[in-house]
Order: structure tokens, then C-alpha cells, then sequence
């Protein structure tokens, strides 16, 4: 008899203990107003919707903020669990399971306000040089928009940050070009007091979403984090976000 009750004692305390918190590493760049480190912490409209989403779900999640290569690297290679922010190209398909995009977003030219170049057709870029923050989304939508666009000298910059310091430093030529997420662009030059810079027209449009490594995360653990950003699209918790950061939600 003591065993027995001993036995359902021991049995109720372990019911009574809480599952430990599921444990979530992201990985992010610094892409303000998307993302950004403000006092070591990751900040920004996608690391609120990540914290609000496991906060719903009761997981511990952790975002480090990194330079983009080395963030791609480790989210490939099976390293951490997710990666943000990411477009829906072949390449991110491949090697991640991407959530329904959160943000929508713009490439735009931008280029001295002495240059009166105005893009409207892929063919207005012959014989120019254009800058881009790379390897990107960014760059990879620039150079499949230029397939059938022969002499175009592209450079790749490894931050969005100097891209637009050297465009007005006038590194990129009288006719040189930078193509940028306008929403960057804005916060830079706004932030730089960039003002020797104007926007140059139009590309494309352009949506985000959140990356989990195909090689660490598995497709239950996907669909649990897909139903918990589900809600805050639903009680308008991820729209009051992203507008906050003067960005729009995606459809």
C-alpha cells in the first residue's frame, strides 16, 4: 500500500511539471527597418512578429543578428533553426521550408539627384553600372530582371549601409545605380541625411517571409509556427506591427 501510494505521489509530481519550452535559434541581418540590433538586441517588425508568434506558442526563441553571409551559411548548413528575412526564390526553396510572407516591400534605383537617369525598361540599364547589396534577394531578382540585358556591369556590396555611401560618394560613375529595398533606402538616407540621393524608379515588387532549415526543423514543428503566425494575422496583431515600422503587411 505505502508503495502503491508512493508510486502515484512520484507519478503526480511529474504530470505537475511543465514540458520544458521549446527552444527556437533564428538568425537575422542588419536590414532596418525589417530587422536590426538596437543595444545587442534583435529589433525591428520581423524580430516582433518572431517573439510575438513564440510567445504564442510558449517557445524560447533566440535571435542573433549577423552579417547576412555568415547568417545564410549557418541557417544552410543545418546550424540554427531559422532564418529571416527571405524571399520565395529556388535557392531559399531548396534549402528552406518558408512561411507565408508577413511583409510586403519594393526594389527601387536610386542614383544621384545631378543624374536625371528614370528607369522604365530593363533596356534603360545598357552600358551602366549598378550596385547591389549581394549575394541577395536583392541581387538575385536584379540579375534574373537583367537575363536578356547585355552590358550591364553589376557589383555586388556586402551591406546595404555602404552600398548607399558609396553611390553618394559617387563611387558607381555620373551614370551609376544602386538598387535597394525602398524601405531601406528610406531609412538610410533618412537616418545618413543622405540627401544628395533620389529615387530612380520602379523594379519590382517584393514579399518576406521566415526560413526554417530543411535539414533541422521538422515539418510539424514548421506547421505549429505557420498556426501561431496564422492568429496574429487574424486578431491584426502582425498588421499593427508592421505598420508601426511604416511598412505594409503582405497579402
Amino acid at each position: 500500500m505505502l508503495l502503491r501510494h508512493a508510486f502515484f505521489f512520484v507519478t503526480a509530481l511529474i504530470t505537475a511539471v511543465p514540458a520544458a519550452a521549446e527552444t527556437v535559434h533564428f538568425v537575422t541581418e542588419e536590414f532596418p527597418p525589417f530587422s536590426f540590433s538596437r543595444g545587442g538586441i534583435a529589433s525591428g517588425a520581423l524580430p516582433e512578429i518572431v517573439n510575438a508568434t513564440c510567445g504564442l506558442l510558449q517557445w524560447h526563441c533566440e535571435i542573433e543578428v549577423l552579417p547576412w553571409r555568415r547568417a545564410l551559411q549557418q541557417a544552410e548548413d543545418g546550424e540554427v533553426d531559422g532564418i529571416f528575412t527571405v524571399i520565395q526564390s529556388p535557392a531559399r526553396r531548396k534549402e528552406f521550408l518558408i512561411t507565408p510572407m508577413v511583409v510586403t516591400s519594393g526594389y527601387d534605383f536610386y542614383t544621384l539627384r545631378s543624374n536625371h537617369f528614370q528607369f522604365t525598361q530593363p533596356d534603360d540599364l545598357r552600358g551602366r553600372q549598378i550596385g547591389v547589396y549581394g549575394p541577395s534577394g536583392t541581387s538575385f531578382v536584379l540579375q534574373e530582371s537583367l537575363k536578356n540585358t547585355p552590358d550591364v556591369d553589376i557589383k555586388l556590396v556586402t551591406n546595404n549601409h555602404r552600398l548607399l555611401l558609396m553611390l553618394n560618394a559617387g563611387r558607381f560613375g555620373e551614370k551609376g545605380l544602386v538598387l535597394l529595398n525602398r524601405d531601406v533606402a528610406r531609412h538610410l538616407i533618412e537616418h545618413e541625411y543622405l540627401y544628395a540621393l533620389r529615387n530612380a524608379g520602379h523594379l519590382t515588387s517584393i514579399s518576406y517571409g521566415i526560413g526554417f532549415s530543411r535539414k533541422r526543423v521538422s515539418p510539424v514543428k514548421f506547421q505549429a509556427f505557420n498556426r501561431g503566425l496564422n492568429t496574429l494575422r487574424n486578431n491584426g496583431q502582425l498588421a499593427t506591427i508592421v505598420q508601426r515600422y511604416g511598412l505594409q503587411p503582405a497579402n
